[in-house]
């Protein structure tokens, strides 16, 4: 059975994964629940504590015993916990479904990518299909956003309710994946084949390592202000039903960015898009903070340029100096180091928004960035000069010894 249609079927799953009605409206909701910003934000922290736990086991499992069987079981247990949302209103109700998800999202997020990835043809130019695999997940959230929209004007249970829905249609499209066949890991205990990994990743080059920890700093860069945005907007006075409307459109922009995302990289070359990965959401921060609301709230498109084009330029550079042996470990632990990340950073930033307001939050947010960028953008881009190497190639299968 030809592995091609698996890009269909990923593309597909992928869409109703991401369709999350529920994102538009998550903060009002929980707000409206009685909740502050201090608890919405640990119950953020608190799905990427269990997401940083479980993942490198969870994609280890995929590179062991199948990544279709990973996706399928994550697909599953993702249904089951939104299942649960039109009828949880409590802080520990939802803790409960957030480490469900957790686990749900991490047997997916490592299995799904490495799957992906080993079923795109070779000689196919693989950042195009990767910007178009993204696209669809993205265009979801456009969808998911305007129909977030026309709900909450009825109730937030009328948007619960759909999540609780469309969140068992991934699970449906999983079972029709093909298991590529791969490179098996060498015979080793478990243990040292983790350390393999881990090795692999952050010591044994010097590239591939800032290739990771860049790949993970920017997408860190954009989440962050996932769980502000919607604040920001309540007090700027924005109402309740162009939610919807506003979300749609910054996921547009993530669309129609990872989209073009290679013609993006080409026109600009290698060095001016990781510049203008990193300087998107710095300058969008302060103008956030600093700048009248109406600039503010335009401002955050910047932050959706560059999640659009994190994900197809530092997942391609990053997947394609990775075995395919432990290519979905290689992916879980990008996403455990990036959930790590979230768990300090989110409590503190609910911490600061109560005490000292958005504004605070959003400058500190400018700083820590540009000090990531100086700390690990500016040596990335340096090594890249040194080696004289494009370190994304477009139609190699394999990284260089």
């Amino acid at each position: 059975m030809s592995l091609s249609r698996n890009i269909t079927v990923a593309s597909a799953r992928s869409f109703f994964a991401m369709f999350l009605v529920i994102m538009p409206v998550i903060v009002p909701y929980w707000r409206s629940l009685g909740f502050s910003m201090r608890e919405v934000l640990e119950l953020q922290a608190l799905f990427g504590f269990a997401v940083a736990v479980l993942e490198v086991p969870t994609g280890y499992i995929a590179d062991i015993f199948g990544r279709k069987t990973s996706v399928v079981l994550g697909s599953f247990i993702s249904g089951v916990a939104f299942s649960f949302y039109p009828l949880v209103q409590d802080y520990w109700g939802f803790a409960a479904i957030e480490v469900a998800l957790a686990l749900g999202c991490s047997l997916v997020s490592g299995a799904e990518d490495a799957l992906v990835f080993e079923s795109i043809p070779i000689g196919a130019a693989r950042k195009r299909v990767i910007g178009a695999f993204n696209m669809w997940g993205l265009l979801a959230e456009v969808c998911a956003s305007l129909l977030a929209g026309i709900l909450v004007s009825i109730s937030f249970l009328a948007v619960t309710t759909a999540q609780a829905i469309v969140g068992w249609f991934p699970f449906v499209i999983s079972l029709f994946f093909v298991e590529p066949p791969r490179a098996r890991m060498k015979e080793a205990g478990h243990t040292e084949r983790i350390v393999e990994v881990f090795r692999h990743i952050l010591v044994n080059d010097s590239l591939t390592r800032l290739v990771f920890l860049n790949y993970v700093s920017w997408g860190l860069s954009s989440f962050c202000v996932v769980w502000l945005l919607q604040q920001y907007w309540v007090e700027a006075g924005v109402s309740l039903s162009w939610f919807g409307a506003m979300w749609a459109a910054l996921m547009l922009v993530s669309v129609i960015t990872s989209r073009y995302a290679h013609a993006i990289e080409v026109r600009l070359g290698a060095h001016r898009t990781l510049l203008l990965i990193a300087a998107a959401p710095i300058i969008a921060y302060l103008l956030m903070a600093f700048a009248p609301a109406t600039i503010g709230i335009v401002a955050g498109c910047l932050f959706y340029v560059t999640r659009g084009l994190t994900y197809v330029v530092y997942q391609d550079a990053f997947n394609w100096r990775v075995p395919s042996a432990f290519r979905a470990t290689a992916n879980s632990m990008q996403s455990l180091f990036f959930r790590l990340g979230f768990v300090p950073i989110g409590p503190l930033l609910g911490w600061v928004a109560d005490a000292q307001g958005l504004t605070t939050c959003l400058a500190a947010l400018a700083g820590l960035f540009a000090l990531i960028a100086a700390l690990l953008l500016v040596p990335l881009i340096r090594r890249i000069d040194e080696l004289h190497v494009a370190y994304i190639p477009e139609d190699s299968e394999t990284a260089p010894a």
